[in-house]
């Protein structure tokens, strides 16, 4: 068993539970971790109430122990799948974060791969030579992405570099433990590959040790000179925040070159923008030819042998594609009155109260009726909004959807909510489209006394109800026959 966090443990308990929310975790312990290509996949082996899974993260999964017997046969099948799932955008712009060092990772690579297959002496050694080599090409990319010296030492000098670097890129007493920090790993990388080239006596675990420590020094290093090419600020000027991401585009001006500005993603700062990549001559990290497919799929066998000629076939799985049914519903509004959910879904059960982090409670939302009703607005600050969870049987959905208005005002949502128990759980909710939020709006008075009932029924917060629900302006309906009715359901058995 691995140490793990409580922020990990709750991360995959919350993946696993929105996945199989008709099972109950009875166990769960993280029991292998692998680095793949700068990726940990960490695996995770969860028992339940019926049956027994495999949660592997690294683009997260989970995998039946029945389908998958063997870990290691489970994690050799999630890289390959995470391998060969098509590149998101968001996942390309990332490419981009190691350009100009992509030869630097590129033999990292090789490292990693030759340590994996090292078996005798000459084999950690040549791991040993692959490391030199690797920062040997690390500070010769450096050297030509930019001019650190009017005096420069020799080529492949790698200590009398890594001091010129390292005193351009940190200096001044107020970096000294920073400057001190990164020439030390990479001098300690420098020391032992070298020394693991000509040991007589090394083992796979100094092979190992090489391979880690080359990872760190360089990790560092690239990070510092890539921000310092493209002045990229420890914070930004304007607000001070340290949320600074690249934004990417192309100049009018000079078509065909990439060019990247450091973001502030609170106030918007924009930094100076740099050319950072020949779009004609760059290129991608990952290299595709043939037809493109963005088409993914499990198989539909148990994987629990390799087929040989002359075996017999294996049945498929029944298996379904797509993300799980919501089987759990987050009410903030009105519907927090379990008798009048009730009427749009007769299978629901009250679970207990919820919290939806960023999201303030406003009665803003348009309705036919044309007064406000409730609506979940996303919010900056710290509010949040408290409601009700239900579990109901996904056949009755398509009814709550046409009762809320699906497409004419509001929009169903997966959100992240904390329980009763203060575990996170991904649940079904309705948030209001931007074209139907006015802001002047005013629910009616039999509107609001819904809310009010239904939060009083489920014991939300008094101090929550009285600032978000009770203190807001009503306003009679001016339908009469309809004020009736809905207050003749207000004041129904279980109101």
């Amino acid at each position: 068993m691995l140490k793990a966090t409580e922020e990990e443990v709750e991360e995959v308990r919350e993946y696993f539970e929105w996945q199989a929310p008709d099972l109950e975790v009875n166990f769960m312990q993280k029991v292998y971790s692998e680095t793949v290509l700068n990726t940990r996949h960490d695996v995770w082996d969860i028992h339940t109430n019926k049956d027994r899974w495999w949660v592997i993260t690294g683009g997260t999964n989970l995998y039946s122990q029945q389908q998958f017997p063997n870990m290691d046969l489970a994690l050799t099948f999630h890289i390959g799948l995470m391998l060969r799932i098509p590149r998101t955008e968001k996942q390309q712009e990332g490419d981009l974060h190691i350009v100009p060092f992509g030869p630097v990772f590129e033999r990292m690579e090789e490292v990693a791969t030759a340590v994996t297959q090292a078996r005798n002496l000459s084999d950690y050694q040549a791991v040993g030579v692959r490391c030199r080599e690797t920062l040997l090409e690390l500070i010769g990319v450096a050297q030509d992405a930019a001019i650190w010296s009017d005096t420069p030492p020799q080529r492949a000098n790698f200590r009398a570099w890594m001091e010129i670097i390292c005193n351009d890129l940190m200096a001044g007493d107020t970096n000294k433990e920073r400057r001190g920090a990164v020439k030390s790993a990479l001098e300690s990388a420098w020391t032992v590959s070298n020394w693991l080239t000509h040991s007589k006596s090394a083992t796979w675990i100094d092979a190992d040790m090489a391979q880690s420590l080359i990872q760190h020094a360089i990790g560092m290093a690239t990070s510092l000179i890539i921000r310092e090419l493209r002045g990229v600020p420890s914070e930004c000027p304007n607000c001070g925040s340290p949320h600074l991401e690249p934004d990417h585009g192309e100049n009018t001006e000079a078509p065909g070159i990439l060019w990247e500005r450091p973001l502030c993603g609170d106030c918007g700062w924009a930094g100076r923008p740099v050319p950072i990549l020949d779009l004609e001559d760059g290129q991608p990290v990952i290299i595709r030819e043939g037809e493109e497919s963005d088409e993914c799929s499990i198989m539909t066998v148990p994987l629990r042998t390799i087929l040989k000629p002359g075996n017999p076939t294996i049945e498929p799985l029944k298996t379904e594609a797509g993300p799980p049914e919501h089987v759990v519903y987050f009410a903030y509004g009105s519907n927090m009155s379990t008798a009048r959910l009730r009427e749009r879904m007769p299978s629901c059960k009250p679970l207990g109260i919820a919290t939806l982090p960023g999201h303030a409670l406003r009665f803003h939302k348009r309705s036919t009726d044309k007064s406000g009703k409730c609506n979940a607005f996303a919010s900056e600050d710290n509010r949040s909004v408290i409601g009700v969870l239900f579990s109901f049987d996904p056949a009755e959905r398509t009814k709550l959807d046409k009762a809320e208005g699906v497409g004419s005002g509001y929009e169903h949502a997966t959100v992240t909510v904390i329980n009763e128990k203060g575990r996170r759980q991904k649940v079904l909710t309705y948030f209001a489209t931007p074209d139907y939020i006015d802001d002047s709006l005013k629910p009616y008075s039999w509107y609001k006394d819904f809310v009010l009932a239904g939060g009083r029924e489920h014991g939300l917060p008094s101090a929550y109800i009285a600032e978000y629900i009770q203190s807001i302006e009503a306003i009679e309906d001016p339908n009469k026959r309809r004020d009736k009715k809905q207050r003749a359901k207000l004041g129904s058995p279980g109101q």
